[in-house]
């Protein structure tokens, strides 16, 4: 299990070494690399695929083990939108549209889906603080996330 847990580092990082790009996207370069949560439960990798295309990996571990995970991606359309894709494990994919940007700060939405309806991301000093919520924030939930050690095997 540990080797899949470092695989979510080695292969996204050496991918984005040759596919940096510095402007588009939403200029999201602030998320890319690898985040995990404070107590290590949960890891979260974005890596820039293309000038118009971010993709990620979730995972979540209990004792070790895989117990979550989910495909990830931010792309920008034709039209200059930005939307979030989640692809949870065994579920079929969603879509949520960039409501707002501001700054380092983006926000995606999908008034019909059941939970979460918003997901949202920003960098506060050296951590990644993710939320996702129902629309008018109830329920909400936050991920507290700094930038992922090197984990010796």
């Amino acid at each position: 299990m540990q080797r899949l847990y470092n695989i979510l580092i080695i292969i996204p990082a050496l991918w984005a070494i040759d596919s940096w790009s510095s402007d588009s996207a939403g200029d999201l370069n602030w998320l890319l690399g690898c985040w995990e949560s404070t107590d290590g439960s949960s890891r979260e990798v974005w890596v820039r695929q293309s000038d118009e295309q971010l993709i990620g990996f979730s995972v979540a571990l209990a004792q070790g083990q895989v117990v979550f995970y989910e495909t990830l991606s931010i792309g920008i359309d034709d039209d200059g939108n930005a939307h979030y894709t989640a692809h949870p494990e065994g579920q079929p994919a969603t879509v949520f549209s960039a409501e707002t940007q501001r700054g380092n700060e983006i926000e995606f939405i999908n008034p019909q889906h059941d939970f979460p309806q918003k997901i949202s991301y920003r960098p506060e000093g050296d951590q990644l603080l993710a939320s996702i919520s129902l629309l008018d924030g109830g329920n909400s939930i936050l991920f507290d996330k700094v930038r992922c050690q090197q984990t010796q095997q």
